[in-house]
């Protein structure tokens, strides 16, 4: 065997063994926010970009029932446009719902297959949090699709009316785009914003982070983690799930566990 051949199949052994390790586990992230406003020890679980992975079915739920959340936050991909079969999705929601009130904000996939379409698939109206938000004696809750035609005025006046809620503000979005782009939810006076989209970058480097992303090219600002700016705190999930190719590289699939407390 020659010595390009022999390095070719180490290459090979090493992304496939890479490839297995790193799609067959779910991880339990957790994260805490701290706020001077009144609030008792609220846990969310975030659960974005599952995909209607049947394969991590099981493993994400049972991180999600890991964390023991008071609610449960879909930011988006639930399902995905390749595997247009919902029966995954449904057993995913039906899970979630057994565990904690569930919240619903659709993602580029649903907005691709049509939203109106997913909803009736999955029979999830209730849960459903596009443009519109809920107040509670603690918190409030801002859901706000990904990227719906012809109504950025009115979700920016959402955006205004929702900043001014003087409780503990939560605003779901799909993108860390909306962050410092689009609504520039790092200039409202929300509190806490929860996001996904990019699966983490889905190839990390040590030290460095994510490789890439699809929007934002080489080594993007936001790719996963906890990040902070004029004191309105971001959480990007790294996604519980994966599309048709299931790379991912030093980036395990996850639940996210966050505690907000005073």
């Amino acid at each position: 065997m020659s010595e390009f051949l022999f390095i070719l199949l180490v290459f090979a052994l090493f992304f496939t063994l890479m490839l297995v390790i790193y799609n067959s586990r779910v991880k339990l992230k957790n994260y805490t926010v701290k706020t001077d406003k009144r609030i008792d020890g609220l846990k969310i679980a975030l659960v974005s970009d599952f995909h209607n992975n049947k394969s991590l079915l099981k493993k994400a739920a049972a991180r999600v029932c890991e964390c023991d959340p008071d609610i449960v936050v879909i930011s988006g991909d639930l399902v995905d446009r390749r595997r247009p079969d919902f029966k995954t999705a449904r057993a995913m929601l039906e899970k979630l719902s057994a565990i904690a009130p569930v919240f619903y904000v659709t993602g580029n996939h649903e907005g691709t297959l049509g939203v109106d379409k997913v909803v009736d698939a999955l029979d999830c109206g209730d849960i459903l949090l596009n443009e519109e938000y809920k107040i509670y004696r603690d918190y409030s809750l801002l859901g706000l699709s990904d990227r719906p035609e012809g109504i950025e005025r009115q979700r920016r006046d959402l955006v205004e009316v929702f900043s001014r809620l003087e409780n503990f503000k939560i605003a779901v979005v799909h993108r860390p785009d909306e962050f410092e782009g689009g609504l520039c939810l790092a200039d409202s006076d929300v509190d806490l914003v929860l996001c996904g989209h990019y699966h983490g970058g889905v190839v990390r480097i040590p030290f460095f982070g994510a490789l890439m992303t699809q929007d934002d090219g080489f080594f993007p600002k936001y790719s996963k983690g906890k990040y902070q700016k004029n004191g309105v705190t971001m959480i990007v999930s790294g996604g519980a799930g994966n599309t048709v190719f299931p790379l991912r590289i030093n980036n395990f699939p996850e639940i996210v566990c966050i505690t907000v407390e005073n």
